[in-house]
C-alpha cells in the first residue's frame, strides 16, 4: 500500500530549506523553481517549462487560455476545493457540479 500524505525524506531537506531561507525567496521564481524547470526541460525535452506557485494559479491560467466566457458551463466534481470553482467563476462561467462514482471491484 502507498502511504497517504507521507512525504519522502532523503536527508538533504534541512540544507535546502536553509538555502531557500537564506535567499529570501520562499515562493515563486526562486532558485529551486529554476532548477526544477531546467530539470523538467532536460528530462522531457521541452523547450520551456512553466511552474506555477499553486493549483489555483494553474486553474486560473487554464481558464484564461481556454477563453472561458460568461455563461460557459464548466463541469467539475462536487467534492473539490472552493478554488477549483473560483478559477472559472472569476471568468463568468456557470459551474455544474457532478457526483463522481467509482466502481468497486471485489
Amino acid at each position: 500500500m502507498i502511504p497517504f500524505n507521507a512525504p519522502p525524506v532523503v536527508g538533504t531537506e534541512l540544507d535546502y530549506m536553509q538555502s531557500a531561507m537564506g535567499s529570501g525567496k520562499l515562493c515563486g521564481d526562486g532558485g529551486f523553481t529554476r532548477r526544477c524547470q531546467q530539470w523538467l526541460e532536460q528530462r522531457f525535452g521541452s523547450a520551456k517549462v512553466l511552474l506555477t506557485p499553486s493549483c489555483t494559479a494553474s486553474l486560473e491560467m487554464a481558464a484564461l487560455l481556454l477563453d472561458i466566457q460568461p455563461g460557459d458551463e464548466v463541469i467539475m466534481p462536487s467534492y473539490t476545493f472552493v478554488s477549483t470553482a473560483n478559477a472559472f467563476v472569476l471568468r463568468g462561467a456557470k459551474i455544474v457540479f457532478v457526483v463522481a462514482m467509482f466502481a468497486r471491484t471485489p
